[in-house]
Order: structure tokens, then sequence, then C-alpha cells
């Protein structure tokens, strides 16, 4: 039966290419056997055309082949098929389907582009010949786009191309995930130092995927009512609420030509039957506001249900100041549902101008030409940016990633330490269990009392409003549940116990407090983490306060990471002796940020260093960069 079997052999050295630019090729000395769930062969999204006719978009064939490519370029040989009289492989992959969802409502048939996301999961792991599960992960990505349709005919156009960026991302991260799994990576060197032998053919064991069978997995259609009729009964008494935050991509409460903004929208039904083909109407006056459809569906909500919505737009071109009004109303599909009133936002609106603006900004994406002057053959880093989360009402966070993959190339060349000692959590690659694995196993095995760990995160904060504690939102944290979120005092205490000299941590944060509690009552973020161990661990922390931290667009960066670079880049070297300590580089930072979100934004964004200077803290003697 080995006329099934087909073997993908790579050789070369080419590699992919990720959603970010970067490559991804591990080719570990392995031969695996991939199994692919039934799920996938029948992967399909169903939607509706703009004439209000049911479509069904075929995923199955090519969302295999990105997945038999990607699988390739982890390990030197994969088996696809039947094994026959095959040898036994080192281990077996096994992938299923996890969710697959489209958020897409086209109002009408016309000339007219709509955003679409495609929502895809997969559920994965690593078996070793001998049955032991060394590896075993769920992860989900975003495509996103733009459909369009015309006034002439019913297709929908481009939804295929916003799939398959879904699946890029997805199997990306499923390679990332395999190919730097440290168990996996133990068990590669342990094949590499005893030799390549055949295997004796033993009885594949179990996948350990648990999965709903062969049926086709259920594509969630968001569409608007408008498109699709819905039928309008409603059991027992339906009541609606909801709320509404717009945020502006500078954070300053006021709306620029070309600027981007987002209306993110919680809806819940606090009623005892079920709202049908519940919607938002969005009204711009005057229509300045651009990108922003005029209904939104939010589709069916069962009693107790919550949902959440982000609605991305821009600003037109503005002339003169002026002041517009945003009206938000929610509709449903029948009229018995009790509805809120309508939501008026007053917003101010300028034109873009130059006046007040910076001088040009520095490119702190150009690495300083003068790298390789400090060598950290042991230090170590771990650099995490999350911008996106797979909770769709959390707001996003501008560059994040590119925040991160930034530092990390400036760790490597300016702070000398080697690329392979360097870790980077992007994004959905960044989820709570990932952060763990790399804090609390892998790290651990490459440190001794020589180490220097550098830690740093991009992203979002919540704060207990209680207490103050501070804990960090991964890709698939919520603010809602504490046991989703990662705290500091956790990551305190994963570096407290190690054998290192010391640890850098760099935290840019976005914080907001945690649900239960008026803000007037809220206790401050509390960043002076208690416990053994502190001593050796400077705090650099971009943003003190329960706030939004600033983005600065000039220079491509959140402003505290912009500065950051900066500063190792050389401004930071405020004694001219050409070294820059984690402590100077520290107050360098926080002066520039207090003094451009001051003359920028009209408001405060304040940094920390934690121990301040004069409080005997060696970590603040840290050499991170060397200028001559």
């Amino acid at each position: 039966m080995s006329a099934g079997l087909c073997i993908v052999a790579l050789t070369g050295c080419s590699l992919f290419s990720s959603r970010n630019g970067a490559t991804i090729g591990y080719y570990l000395p392995l031969t695996v056997q991939l199994r692919s769930d039934p799920s996938l062969a029948v992967a399909q999204l169903t939607y509706q055309d703009a004439c209000g006719q049911q479509q069904s978009l075929s995923l199955g064939a090519p969302f295999q082949d990105v997945l038999k490519h990607k699988t390739g370029r982890v390990f030197e040989k994969v088996l696809t098929g039947e094994m026959g009289s095959s040898p036994a492989p080192d281990g077996y992959v096994d992938v299923a389907l996890g969710i697959i969802h489209l958020d897409l409502a086209i109002v009408r048939q016309a000339n007219k582009s709509y955003p679409a996301t495609v929502t895809v999961g997969l559920d994965f792991a690593y078996t070793a010949a001998d049955g032991t599960v060394l590896y075993s992960k769920k992860i989900q990505s975003i495509g996103r786009g733009e459909v369009d349709v015309t006034a002439s005919s019913c297709e929908v156009k481009g939804l295929d191309k916003i799939a398959q960026e879904a699946f890029g991302l997805v199997t990306d991260g499923m390679a990332k995930q395999l190919g730097t799994a440290s168990k996996i990576l133990n068990a590669a060197d342990a094949s590499k130092a005893n030799g390549s032998k055949a295997h004796a053919a033993t009885t594949p064991p179990p996948s350990p995927i648990v999965t709903s069978g062969t049926a086709s997995p259920q594509a969630v259609t968001q569409q608007s009512a408008t498109a699709v009729s819905l039928p309008a009964s409603v059991e027992g008494t339906v009541r609606v609420i909801f709320r509404a935050i717009i945020r502006d991509e500078n954070r300053n409460q006021v709306l620029h030509s070309g600027e981007a903004i987002a209306i993110e929208l919680e809806v819940k039904n606090e009623g005892s039957g079920t709202a049908r083909a519940v919607e938002l109407s969005v009204v711009s006056t005057p229509p300045v506001i651009e990108r922003i459809p005029g209904l939104v569906s939010i589709g069916d909500l069962q009693p107790g249900e919550v949902k959440r919505v982000t609605v991305d737009g821009q600003v037109g071109t503005i002339n003169e100041a002026m002041q517009a009004e945003l009206t938000l109303v929610l509709r449903a599909g029948s009229s018995s549902v009790q509805l809120p009133t309508a939501k008026k936002f007053l917003v101010a609106m300028k034109p873009a101008s130059a006046a007040g603006a910076l001088s040009q900004p520095l490119d702190v994406d150009q690495v300083p030409k003068r790298t390789g002057l400090l060598k950290q053959p042991k230090a170590v880093a771990i650099v995490i940016g999350v911008g996106q989360f797979r909770e769709s009402g959390m707001a996003r966070v501008k560059y994040a990633a590119r925040d991160a993959e930034v530092l990390a190339g400036y760790l490597k060349s300016v702070g000398g330490i080697p690329p392979e000692r360097v870790r980077i959590l992007l994004d959905t690659n960044a989820l709570k269990s990932d952060l763990a694995e790399v804090l609390e196993e892998w790290l651990p095995q490459q440190v001794d009392p020589a180490t220097v760990v550098y830690v740093s995160v991009t992203g979002r904060g919540v704060v207990d409003a209680a207490t103050g504690a501070v804990s960090m939102l991964l890709f698939d944290g919520t603010t809602s549940s504490s046991a989703r979120l990662y705290s500091l005092r956790r990551l305190q205490e994963s570096l407290a116990k190690l054998p290192i000299q010391r640890a850098i941590v760099m935290l840019d944060l976005s914080l907001e407090l945690a649900p239960g509690k008026e803000a007037a009552g809220a206790v401050a973020p509390q960043w002076d983490q208690e416990g053994a161990g502190k001593e050796k661990i400077l705090w650099m922390v971009g943003n003190r306060a329960v706030q939004e931290s600033y983005s600065y667009d000039p220079g491509q960066h959140g402003l505290f990471a912009y500065q950051l670079l900066k500063g190792m880049g050389g401004a930071a070297d405020l004694d001219r002796d050409g070294l820059i300590l984690a402590g100077e580089l520290c107050t360098y930072t926080k002066r520039q940020v207090l003094k451009v979100a001051q003359e920028q934004y009209g408001k405060e964004q304040e940094p920390l260093c934690l121990p301040g200077p004069g409080h005997g803290s060696l970590a603040r003697l840290q050499i991170m960069a060397r200028l001559k």
C-alpha cells in the first residue's frame, strides 16, 4: 500500500517569507509523517453575494498545499499519504482545522468595496515515534482586506486573497511554533547525534488532537440584513444595549486629515429571547470620515450574549478646523426588540498642518553603522510585540510588532547578543502559553551566573483596580479573564529565581483598568515588584499611568520605542564616554518621552526607571551599546 506515499524532500536553502517580511526556515534533521484531519479537505467559506444568494468558496486543496509546504520548511523530510511498508518516521505532525470565520457585510449591489476578515484556527501537535506528545498547540490568525462588488454583477471578488493571507499567517505561526519548540529541538539534536538510521516499522500512535469528526466545519458568516433574509421572530423579551468608543490614531482626541480612526463597539442582549439581524448604522455629519460602511452587521445575539466589533475608517480631506457629529444607531430585524437610543459623538477636526511639527525624525530603523563593538555572547533577549488580539473588541496597538522587530535587531547588532539567543514573539505567535514556555522552559536552559537577560514587551496591559497589580495582555488575552493574563509579578519571579548576573526589563504598555471597579476608586499601577532578586532587575517602564501609550507617527514607532531606539543609536550617551549604560538609556528615554508627549499631544506620558538613580542597583550599570 505504498502507492499513496509522497515524500517532500527539501535539500535547498531557500526560505519562505512570513507576513512581516522575515524568513522562516528550520530544516530540523527529522523525518515526520504529516497527518491532516479530514476537516482540512472540506474547509470552505459560505457567504452571501451582492444579490443575497448563498455562495461557497472551497478552501481545502489550497489550504492543504500551503500546510505541506510550510511543514516541509520545518523538517528535512515530510511524508504524506499511507505509510505502507516504508520505514517509520521520527515523529508525527497532526493538524486539524479549528475555527474558520468570515466577517463580511455587503449592504447592496453597487460599485463598491467592503472590508472583510477571515479568521482561521489550527490545532496541531507533534508526537514522537514512541507515542510521546512533545508539543501541542491551538493558534488563530486573521486575514484582512477588501472585497469588490459591482452594480452589474452579483460576484464578490477578492475573498480568496484574504483567505490565502489567513492561511499563510496561521501556517507561518504553526511552522514557527514547531521549529522553535524546545522538546522538538532536543529530539532533532538527538537524531543528529545518533546519525540517520532506518526505523523499524511500528504501529503509528493515535493523534492527540480531538476533533468533531469528518463533518464540514461551520463557517460563521456575518452579513448585512439587507442582503440576507433572516427570520424576525423573537422569543421572550429582548433588550439590546451597547457602548462605543472612538479612538483616533494619535490618541489626542482631535481628528486630522488622513488620520486613521476606529469605532470599538460592544453590544449585549440583556433579554431572554434572541435578538435577530442586529446591525449598526453609522452617520457622519459632515461626511468626512471615509471607508466606514453605512451599515455594519452585528448578527444574531443569544440571551446574555456579548459581541465586540471594531470598525476602521479614515478621516478625509479637511480644509479648515470644524466640529463633526458621529451618530451610531442600532437596528434589529424585529420591531419587538427594545433598542437603545442613538449615541452621538462630537469630535474636533483639523486639517493636516506642519505647524508645530518636529524636525525631520531620525530613521531609527537604520541600525547605526558602528555595530559589533559590544560583544555579549552569554546574553539572552526575549522580545514581545502584541498589536492585535484574538478578541475582535480589543483595541489594537499600532506599532507594537514593528517596535519589537526593530528592537530585536538593535539588541543583536548594537547590543552584541548572538542571533540564536534572541527569541521574538509577535501578535498571533505571542500567546500566554508561548510566553510561559519561553520564560519558564527555554530561558532557564540558556543561562548561567554570567548571563544578562533582556526582556521587552510592547502592547497592552491591565491594572487590577483594587491592588494596582499590572498584567500583560497577550494575543489570546482579555481584560475580563485574569486566567488569560500574564502578571508582572510572575515575570519578576521567573527572572529572580534564575542564576543570572542581572536583567533589563523594558515595558511599553497601554494600560486600562480591569472591569468591575470605577476609575475614581482605583489604585495606581504597582510597578515596584516585591520579592527576592528584585535588586538585580532594572525596569524601564514606558507608561506608568492608566492611559494609552502614544504613537509617534513621524518615526513610525511607538513614542517610547522610538526614543529608546534613538538612545541606543547614540543619543543617550549623555557623558560622551562612548558607552551607553542601561540607567543612562532609561534616563534619556524618560526625558524625551515627557518632552515630546507634552509638545506634540498636549498631554503627559511619563516613563519610569526602577530602581532610580542613587539606589544602588548594579543593573543600571549594564552596558547597552558601545560607540567607540
